[in-house]
């Protein structure tokens, strides 16, 4: 058995979930409400049979470990060996031990080093009296300089090598980490020359990679065999085993506390301006380096807030990748504002000009919607009707993704008093800009496809599932198989569970969960749970009211069955290659037609 397994053995998950959230027995389960979004009712649901957890309001749900993961803000090693302290087990295969991770945590180990060696030079050496001027002038004070760990990259090709080199660091292990380069003739040169070095840290604090800014906006590179260039303004580490740029956010090692306290981080775009709004009296900033939100980004945040601010430099309304960070964002289920920096400055400028201003910039950003309509309003003229098109163009796919009725129907009459039209002609236009939407195309660019059947056809399969699993199941499953097959449920991992669960039952009379989930793809999982977690509480106890209610959703299930069916193959009568056949599938559809007519008849006698 493995660490993971023992661990899990020795755990109840309702014992450690419900030292962390409050939770009532709900039949064989137990329910509270969800500790990762806000709720008034209960959708968080916890199975000891299972030992699993799933809510069904933000879809969060996992194991044991998955649920101190998210709960405590930890990684996978941090969550097991609390788990394992806990159980008494001693971890006998650490995480630790694999040849990546050794791998990593010699990267870490190296760049730590690295870190402590730019830092020396920038406060301690004379080749960082350039720097430690540039960032005086920058207004950057030396507590900063130890808190956000700046250093300085001596303006030498092997500064840093031979350093690492006389660590006893061999060369390929620095390429792996970013630090050095290798040039044609074979050689190794410093990635990193002549720079203010910003350490890159993850929000464990380990140093993944740096981010260097020149000092000298002259200075050219001229690496051994190559033409002189223009050196760049900033360069970051290359991507590593430990750094990805997608999944880091600079400051969070040093913010994080102050994210979670406050429940909102303001993402700014680069290293100067989140120190500069620390050192105001900011200490929830993250910098994206860059103009966009990624999923990693998204990922990390939603673990310690649910609200965004952003404060940006440039104007994220007309700059694609921004909107498809927002719309991650936005998927994530986070409250998302956009601040106006004072007088057109960036963060970084505005924390050192007026820091007052800047907080109540922040303070007062409008909703993201607000500002969309603010910021179209501002670059296209709402007098002309090229301009009301361009408008209506940028906006009508935002506010089409609104779920809430009530709030998309707030911004319909807001985009109307803008273009000073009816509100009728714009809910036209946002019925076509959804059709299209779910026909997969939005103004040219591809979207997602919609799924396969419809939303309720979708619920009432996954309702099936549950009263399936959680009933009693080799009877039911019998009786599901006498009008229908699992060819026959759109939703794929429904339709797969049920082909699994029938190669389960031919071979055995009993169901047994464990038994069963044991030998269930681990793709299936999350459904599966899903489906079991399905609070059935008010039917559980009354085998009557089961036995009704599984009849009835089998009938509605056919009902709809049937009505795609008949309207698949009236679709498919429509094209010129069904014309050979169309006697044959003309019959076919009044077989169906016949059949939807007798299922409504004896529904309505029953």
């Amino acid at each position: 058995m493995s660490d993971v397994d023992e661990i899990k053995s020795r755990l109840n998950i309702a014992d450690i979930v419900g030292t962390r959230v409050p939770l009532k027995k709900a039949g064989r389960n137990f329910k509270g409400l969800c500790p990762f979004h806000s709720e008034k009712t209960p959708s968080f649901i916890v199975s000891p049979e299972r030992q699993t957890f799933h809510c069904f309001g933000c879809g969060k749900g996992g194991s044991v470990i998955d649920f101190v993961m998210e709960y405590d803000h930890v990684d996978f090693i941090e969550a097991l060996e609390t788990l394992a302290e806990q159980a008494g087990v001693k971890l006998e295969h650490r995480p630790t031990d694999t040849p990546q991770a050794k791998l990593k945590d010699k990267i870490y180990e190296i760049n730590h080093l690295a870190s402590e060696f730019y830092a020396y030079l920038l406060t301690k050496h004379r080749l960082g009296e350039t720097a430690r001027q540039y960032l005086k002038g920058r207004g950057v004070s030396d507590k900063s300089i130890a808190t956000f760990s700046l250093g300085y990259s001596p303006n030498s090709w092997d500064g840093l090598y031979k350093f690492l080199r006389k660590k006893g660091y061999d060369e390929n292990l620095l390429e792996t980490a970013g630090l050095v380069i290798r040039s044609p003739r074979g050689s190794f040169y410093d990635r990193f020359r002549g720079r203010v070095m910003f350490a890159l840290k993850d929000h464990r604090g380990n140093v993944v990679g740096f981010a260097g800014r020149v000092l000298d906006p002259n200075a050219k590179d001229l690496p051994a065999g190559r033409q002189v260039q223009q050196e760049a303004k900033y360069i970051n580490t290359s991507e590593t085993p430990v750094y990805v740029k997608s999944n880091v956010l600079y400051g969070l090692d040093v913010t994080r506390g102050a994210i979670q306290k406050e429940n909102e981080a303001i993402v700014m775009e680069g290293e100067l301006d989140v120190i500069s709004s620390f050192q105001a009296g900011i200490g929830n900033a993250v910098a994206i380096k860059g103009s966009a939100l990624t999923e990693g980004h998204v990922h990390l945040l939603r673990r310690y807030c649910e609200r965004l601010v952003f404060a940006l430099d440039s104007d994220m309304a007309g700059d694609a990748a921004s909107r498809r960070g927002i719309e991650i964002a936005e998927r994530a289920g986070f409250d998302m504002r956009v601040a106006t920096i004072p007088g057109g400055k960036d963060p970084d400028e505005a924390a050192r000009a007026n820091p007052v201003a800047l907080k109540k910039a922040l303070k007062d950003a409008p909703p993201m919607y607000d500002y969309f309509l603010a910021s179209a309003a501002g670059r296209f003229d709402r007098t002309s009707a090229f301009g009301k098109k361009k408008i209506s163009e940028e906006l009508l796919p935002l506010i089409a993704k609104i779920d809430n009725a009530i709030v998309q129907g707030h911004y319909v009459r807001k985009l109307a008093d803008l273009l000073g039209v009816g509100e009728e002609t714009v809910t036209e236009s946002l019925g076509q800009v959804t059709r299209a939407m779910r026909q997969g195309v939005v103004m040219g660019e591809q979207s997602i496809p919609a799924k396969a059947g419809t939303r309720r056809e979708q619920k009432l399969e996954s309702y099936l599932l549950a009263l399936l699993l959680q009933g009693k199941t080799a009877d039911l499953y019998e009786d599901l198989a006498e009008s229908v097959t699992p060819a026959d449920f759109a939703e794929l991992a429904v339709r797969r569970i049920l082909e699994e669960l029938g190669t389960y039952l031919s071979g055995n009379t009993v169901f047994l969960v464990k038994d069963f989930v044991d030998a269930l793809p681990r793709e299936l999982h999350p459904a599966f749970d899903e489906a079991f977690l399905w609070d059935l509480t008010d039917i559980a106890e009354d085998e009557e009211h089961y036995s009704r209610e599984w009849h009835e959703s089998v009938r509605e299930f056919r009902r709809l069955l049937l009505k795609r069916k008949i309207q698949e193959l009236t679709t498919k009568m429509r094209t010129p290659a069904a014309a050979p056949d169309a006697d044959a599938l003309r019959e076919d559809l009044k077989d169906l037609t016949r059949a939807l007519q007798a299922l409504e008849k004896a529904s309505q006698i029953g």
